[in-house]
C-alpha cells in the first residue's frame, strides 16, 4: 500500500488516537540508533502503525492486565492507556447481541446451543462455554477477581489482549478450572471462556484463537447471543440478584407430601408433564432390578464414557469421595483430608410410556431421576454425597466426589430419538406403549431411601404434588 493511498483505505483517525499514534512514533524515533534516523523511519513506523487500522489499534487504547492478589487470587483489569479521552458511555438499558462462531474445535467437540460446546462422548458435560459482557459502563470498568489461580498466563489472541488463568482442581473428575479473557475493546465487549478439565490448555487457547464476534439483531440463531451489560454485573449483590429463588433446588419435603408417592405398578397421568401437552400419555413404574454388573445394560444404553465406570470383569466401579478442607481462594488452596470408596449398585428400571389418547404425539421428552430421601422428623433431607454436614470435630468443610458419568440424577436410557437422539420418544400413536429402560449408579448403603420422579421440572416438591413420583425403595436382603 502507497503511503498517500492511506486516507482512502483508512477512516479519518480521532485526535486522540492521532496523538497516541504520535506518541508511539517518538518512542520508536528514540530506541533507534546509527545514520537512518529521521523522516524515513518516522514515515515507515507511521505506515506501519496505520495499517493495523482502528479496530487492531483499539488494543492499544486498552490494556488488559493481571494483577496478583495474595497468593492464589488474579484480578484481571482492562486500563487505558496514557493519553487517551475519557470514555462517555452510559447504561442505557438496552440488549445486546452477538453472532459467536468457533471456527475451530478440537476433533469430537462439538456445538450443544450458543457458547457452549463438548465432546460428543460426554455430551453436555464438559467442553468450553462462552459468554460476553457488554461494556456499557466504559471498557475500563471491566475487573473480574478469579481465585484458586494456579497458572496465569498474558496471550495474544490473534492481536487482542487475553488472561489465561488455570485453577486447582482436586481428584481425576471433571472440573471447570480454566478461564480465559479476551479483549474486543472495539465492540465494547469483553470475551469469557471457561473450559472444563477434558480440554488441554493449547485446545482452550486455539478455540479462543478462531472465535470471531459480530454485533447482530436479536435472533433465535443457535450461534447469537445476548450479552451482560456490565452495568447490571456490577449493580447485582454479588450475584445473588440474577439468582431465580424459585428455581432453587429443593433440599427437603414434608414427610406428609412423601405419602403422595405412588407404589410401583400404578399409572402416572403425564400429560401435564411438559411445555407441550399430551393428552392421555401415562407412565407406569413396571420394573425395578439391583445388580452390580453391565451385563444388566443393553450396548445401546452405554457410550465410550460410560463404560469407564465398570472394572474389567464388568463390575460397577465404587466412587470417590474427597473431603476437603476450603481454602479462601486467596492465600490459601483447598486441601484434601482424606478419600474414600463408597460402593455402588446398578439400579435399572423400567418405565411404560403409553397414549391412551385419541391423537399421536411426537417428540415426547421423558426423563428420569431417583431421589434419595432420609426420614428426618415431619421431613425428609434429599440426600447427596456433596452435600453432607460435617461434624463438630471433622476437619474437613466439603465433600468432593468423582462421580461415574451416570448417578442418582444423570441416568443412562436405551430409548432415543428427537434431533439430538436423546431422551425422546419419537412418536406414540393411540393405545401405543414405548418402554423405556434406565440404569442409575445409587450408593449401596442408600437402596432403602430411592424414590423415582419422572417429573421434567426438577421439583420433587410439585413432582409429588402432580403424582409423578414412585416409591421405589428396596429392603434389604
Amino acid at each position: 500500500m502507497k503511503l498517500e493511498n492511506m486516507n482512502q483505505e483508512f477512516p479519518k483517525m480521532p485526535d486522540a488516537m492521532r496523538k497516541m499514534i504520535e506518541q508511539e512514533v517518538e518512542q520508536q524515533l528514540q530506541k533507534k540508533t546509527g545514520k537512518f534516523i529521521g523522516r524515513r523511519v518516522m514515515i515507515a513506523v507511521l505506515a506501519a502503525t496505520l495499517a493495523l487500522g482502528t479496530t487492531a489499534f483499539a488494543g492499544v487504547l486498552y490494556r488488559m492486565k493481571s494483577k496478583q492478589v495474595g497468593t492464589y487470587a488474579v484480578k484481571t483489569t482492562q486500563e487505558k492507556e496514557a493519553g487517551t479521552e475519557n470514555e462517555t458511555m452510559q447504561p442505557t438499558g438496552e440488549n445486546h447481541y452477538v453472532r459467536l462462531t468457533a471456527k475451530w474445535l478440537p476433533d469430537g467437540m462439538v456445538q450443544t446451543e450458543e457458547g457452549k460446546y463438548s465432546f460428543e462422548d460426554t455430551y453436555a458435560q464438559g467442553g468450553v462455554s462462552m459468554l460476553c459482557y457488554y461494556m456499557d459502563t466504559g471498557d475500563s470498568a471491566f475487573e473480574m477477581l478469579t481465585q484458586q489461580v494456579v497458572e496465569s498466563e498474558t496471550l495474544n489472541i490473534n492481536g487482542r489482549e487475553g488472561i489465561y488463568l488455570g485453577q486447582q482442581a482436586l481428584g481425576d473428575g471433571l472440573a471447570f478450572n480454566q478461564q480465559l479473557y479476551v479483549a474486543y475493546p472495539e465492540l465494547h465487549l469483553v470475551l469469557e471462556m471457561t473450559a472444563a478439565s477434558d480440554v488441554s490448555k493449547e485446545d482452550a487457547i486455539q478455540i479462543a484463537e478462531h472465535v470471531t464476534l459480530t454485533p447482530v439483531e436479536q435472533s433465535d440463531d443457535k450461534d447469537v447471543m445476548m450479552c451482560y451489560n456490565w452495568s447490571s454485573y456490577l449493580t447485582a449483590d454479588e450475584g445473588q440478584e440474577m439468582i431465580d429463588e424459585s428455581n432453587l433446588p429443593v433440599t427437603s419435603v414434608s414427610m406428609e407430601s412423601l405419602e403422595k408417592a405412588h407404589p410401583m405398578g400404578d399409572v402416572l397421568d403425564i400429560s401435564e408433564n411438559d411445555l407441550e401437552k399430551h393428552p392421555g400419555l401415562t407412565a407406569k413404574v413396571t420394573d425395578v432390578q439391583i445388580g452390580d454388573n453391565r451385563s444388566m445394560l443393553s450396548d445401546s444404553m452405554l457410550g465410550e464414557d460410560d463404560k469407564q465406570a465398570f472394572a474389567s470383569d464388568g463390575t460397577l466401579l465404587p466412587v470417590i469421595l474427597t473431603y476437603v478442607k476450603e481454602g479462601d481462594g486467596v492465600n490459601t488452596l483447598d486441601q484434601v483430608i482424606r478419600t474414600e470408596e463408597e460402593p455402588q449398585k446398578l439400579v435399572c428400571v423400567t418405565v411404560d410410556y403409553t397414549n391412551t389418547g385419541t391423537e399421536t404425539w411426537k417428540d415426547i421428552m421423558f426423563n428420569g431421576t431417583i431421589n434419595i430421601l432420609e426420614p428426618a422428623g415431619t421431613v425428609a433431607k434429599i440426600w447427596r454425597a456433596d452435600t453432607q454436614t460435617p461434624s463438630e470435630n471433622d476437619a474437613w468443610t466439603y465433600v468432593a466426589v468423582d462421580n461415574h458419568s451416570f448417578n442418582t440424577e444423570v441416568g443412562l436410557y436405551d430409548v432415543k430419538g428427537g434431533e439430538r437422539s436423546n431422551n425422546y420418544i419419537d412418536s406414540l400413536a393411540p393405545g401405543e406403549t414405548v418402554t423405556v429402560h434406565w440404569a442409575f449408579a445409587v450408593p449401596e448403603e442408600k437402596l432403602g431411601e430411592m424414590y423415582f420422579d419422572l417429573g421434567n421440572t426438577c421439583n420433587l416438591t410439585s413432582d409429588l404434588t402432580d403424582g409423578y413420583v414412585t416409591d421405589i425403595r428396596q429392603q434389604e436382603q
